[in-house]
Parts: C-alpha cells; sequence; structure tokens
C-alpha cells in the first residue's frame, strides 16, 4: 500500500467581539511513493475550489455578523425573533455565494422589523460584486465575449460555463456607469497652472451591424495632453446619447482645462474634426496641421515626379516643375507658405498646359492629380501651417501621432485589423470607453458603483 501524505486547509474566523471559530475548508491528499511532477503544489481545480470555499465561508460569516448587529432593537435593545431563512445570490470574483439572511419579527416593544435592519442590505445590495464586473469589463474589452468568457471559465471559479451575453451585459452597465461619472466630473486646476493643452484627434471607420444606414461609421478617438499629468484618451462613436463634444469635453475638464484657457488641436486637417473640439469648447482654438499628412502628400509628388522626369525629357519642357518640386518639402518645412503656395501654383499651370493635351501620358495625368490635390489641401488649411522646424527644435508637437497611437489601442486592436466584426454604435461606444479607461488606468482606480 502506498503511503499518502494529507495536508488540510484551516480557516480561523474571528468576531467584532473577539469569539473565534475554526472550520476545515478543504483536504489534500497526496502521494510519497509514487510521486510525479503532476502532483507538485496545488492543481488549478485545487486552487479554484480552495477559492470558492473560502468565499463562501467569508461571505457567510460577514452576513451572520451583520445579522446579528440588525437584530438588536434600535428602541429597547432586545434582540427581535427570527421569523424564518431566506437565501441570497451573489456572484463573485470566485464563485457564486449563496448566503442564508434573518428575516426578523417586530419587536415586542412594537418597532417594526424593518426598522435598523440596514447593514445586510448595504452587504448584498446587488447581484453581482463590483471587482467582479470590472474584471469582466476589462476581459471583454480586450478580447471578444467569448473569448472573455472563456478564460474566465479557465481561471475563476464558477458552477456552470460564463455566458458570453452576460459578459457583455455587464461591459455596457461598467461604460455607462464610467460616461456617467467621466459627464458628472467637476473642473480640476492643472498643477502645473497656465501649462498648454494639446488635442490629438483623428478618426477611423469599423464595420456596422447589418441594417444599419451604412456599411461603417466613423469613430472619433485621441488623446488630451499637458504638461504634469498623465494623458487621457478618449473615443466616441456617432449617433449615441452622448455625442463626440461631450467626450471631447470631459476628458478636457479631467486634465485641467477650465474655459477660456487656449486649447491646441492637432488632426490631418479635417473639418469634422476641428469642429468637434470647438463644440467641447465653446470657443476658438488653435489648429495645427499634422505634419506627417502633409508630409505624405510631398512624398507621392516626389515619387510620382521621379517616375516621370526623364520620359520625353519633361526637364525642358516642365522647368518650373522641375525646380520647385526638390524645394517644396523645404519650404512648408521652414513655414514658407505663402512661397510654397506660389511654387505649387506655378507648378499646376504649367502642369495644367501638358497634361490636358491628347495624347498625354497616364503618369503626367496623374502627377497633375496630386499637384492640384495639393493645391487646394493647402488653401483649405493655411491658416493651420506653422514653422515646423521651430517648434521641432523647440521640443514642441508637430504630429498627431498620440491621435495614431490611440487609434491603435482603441479601435484597430479591438475592432478592426484581425477582428473583423460588425458593432452598433451603441455597442462600439461602449468598448471604447471600457478600453480608454483600461489604458488611463482609471478602471482600477475609479470606485464605481457597478453592482445592480
Amino acid at each position: 500500500m502506498a503511503s499518502q501524505l494529507r495536508m488540510k486547509v484551516w480557516v480561523e474566523l474571528v468576531d467584532a467581539d473577539g469569539v473565534s471559530q475554526r472550520r476545515e475548508i478543504v483536504s489534500i491528499a497526496r502521494k510519497v511513493d509514487e510521486a510525479r511532477l503532476d502532483d507538485f503544489g496545488l492543481c488549478l481545480e485545487e486552487s479554484k475550489g480552495i477559492q470558492h470555499r473560502l468565499q463562501e465561508e467569508f461571505t457567510q460569516f460577514q452576513t451572520d455578523q451583520a445579522a446579528q448587529l440588525d437584530r438588536g432593537c434600535l428602541e429597547c435593545g432586545r434582540l427581535r425573533n427570527i421569523h424564518d431563512w431566506r437565501s441570497r445570490t451573489v456572484h463573485s470574483l470566485f464563485g457564486i455565494c449563496r448566503v442564508r439572511v434573518p428575516r426578523f419579527r417586530n419587536c415586542v416593544c412594537g418597532t417594526p422589523a424593518t426598522l435598523g435592519t440596514g447593514r445586510v442590505e448595504a452587504l448584498l445590495k446587488g447581484r453581482t460584486t463590483p471587482e467582479l464586473e470590472r474584471v469582466q469589463a476589462e476581459l471583454s474589452s480586450r478580447l471578444s465575449f467569448r473569448e472573455a468568457a472563456r478564460v474566465l471559465d479557465l481561471f475563476v471559479p464558477a458552477p456552470r460555463p460564463h455566458n458570453h451575453r452576460t459578459v457583455s451585459n455587464r461591459l455596457a452597465r461598467v461604460a455607462d456607469q464610467i460616461e456617467k461619472r467621466d459627464l458628472a466630473s467637476p473642473y480640476r486646476m492643472s498643477r502645473a497652472g497656465g501649462s498648454p493643452i494639446s488635442v490629438f484627434i483623428d478618426g477611423a471607420y469599423i464595420r456596422a451591424v447589418p441594417g444599419y444606414q451604412s456599411r461603417h461609421f466613423e469613430i472619433a478617438m485621441g488623446r488630451v495632453v499637458t504638461k504634469g499629468r498623465p494623458p487621457r484618451q478618449f473615443a466616441a462613436s456617432p449617433h449615441v446619447t452622448t455625442g463626440k463634444h461631450d467626450v471631447v469635453r470631459a476628458a478636457l475638464r479631467a486634465q485641467g482645462w477650465v474655459p477660456g484657457r487656449d486649447v491646441t488641436v492637432f488632426s490631418d486637417g479635417d473639418v469634422g474634426l476641428q469642429g468637434i473640439v470647438i463644440s467641447a469648447t465653446r470657443q476658438p482654438i488653435t489648429h495645427i496641421l499634422d505634419w506627417f499628412h502633409l508630409s505624405m502628400r510631398l512624398r507621392h509628388i516626389e515619387q510620382a515626379w521621379e517616375g516621370i522626369r526623364k520620359v520625353d525629357n519633361l526637364n525642358i519642357y516642365l522647368w518650373d516643375v522641375a525646380f520647385h518640386v526638390p524645394r517644396l518639402r523645404h519650404l512648408l518645412w521652414s513655414g514658407y507658405v505663402r512661397e510654397a503656395q506660389r511654387a505649387v501654383k506655378d507648378m499646376h499651370y504649367q502642369l495644367e498646359q501638358h497634361a490636358r493635351r491628347q495624347g498625354a501620358s497616364f503618369k503626367l495625368k496623374r502627377f497633375f492629380e496630386l499637384v492640384s490635390s495639393l493645391q487646394t489641401y493647402l488653401i483649405q488649411n493655411k491658416p493651420s501651417l506653422v514653422d515646423y522646424c521651430r517648434r521641432y527644435w523647440s521640443g514642441q508637437s508637430i504630429s498627431s501621432c498620440p491621435a495614431e497611437s490611440a487609434a491603435n489601442s482603441l479601435v484597430n486592436a479591438r475592432m478592426n485589423k484581425k477582428r473583423q466584426m460588425r458593432w452598433s454604435p451603441i455597442g462600439a461606444h461602449r468598448v471604447l470607453q471600457v478600453r480608454a479607461a483600461v489604458a488611463d488606468g482609471r478602471l482600477k482606480q475609479a470606485k464605481f458603483a457597478l453592482a445592480a
């Protein structure tokens, strides 16, 4: 007969009067002679069982102590008689807890049984603990709902598998609480005093559910940055109760912005994105065109010119173009906006004469379209063009790369790329609120009243 060793886990409970109770939680047996690496320490199922038993014992002990305090009459101090017992179920991170709760009779002095019995109700207010809802919300914001339920089944003790619809509903409840708290938050003065506030904003498209008015809808997301505070991320969907400008305004308030304080916005020149920030601040803003998007347009022109400049001796016929293309990037980088616009105008005039001739090559026509598009882009965003060189060497921002980073972390990693799900605006909006709170660390720091 193989010898065995047995390990017992006990828990000692001490009440408010100092009286202790010891209860056995679990007993684990292991073979000594035929021991293997599989028997080393606790396995996952055993640890989940121990966690569940500890949670059951602790929650029942908490409930009994709260009920003992509620049993005393507020008027005469006598202990009220118990009418019967009822069962209450609470879902926690370590399993489903079923506790026995007493119902009291009226006191002999005539005091109603419900008077002064709020401790148990406060302890058991809700059917799900806030910690479980936060964990489910964070997992479902990072993974798909079914995958989040599978991960919870793997590590969390539960008598039955987690349902992906339950996970989705609890994420929605957490998102609504986060949004409600953000919109109700007061203005917070920045510790950095008059430090500038920058809003980096961008848009992204995700696939809509069947039956929506279009195949895709646009998400506005970005980051609010100010000195002395960690960056604050935001994201919002269209056609939801909370407007995009409300989400941006809440992020600005959290970063210490107050009405009248100047806000600098970095974007790709989209008027709609600028309008969101203007609606949020209800005042004029300082807009700076993102250098990356401007540089990419210049890069397309430079590459197209390299592909056609040696064909049919275009350097001779298009001498204005050959002169201005190499210096166009330097003019815009150094802030010579008027000279750059004059150069693009000259290029457009000369190209128009050759590109619209009969027999003009496709590459030349394409090059003419790129120059024409750049001319329109510069005219539309002339007030937003700055001396990028000076800002760069002085350590100031010149691009909306924080917004691109927010797009990758908030939208693309969960809703685009390899996860081609279809979303409703309200569903996407809720997931984005939780993902932004997780990215900023607000989900763990805040004390939300999430149980319902």
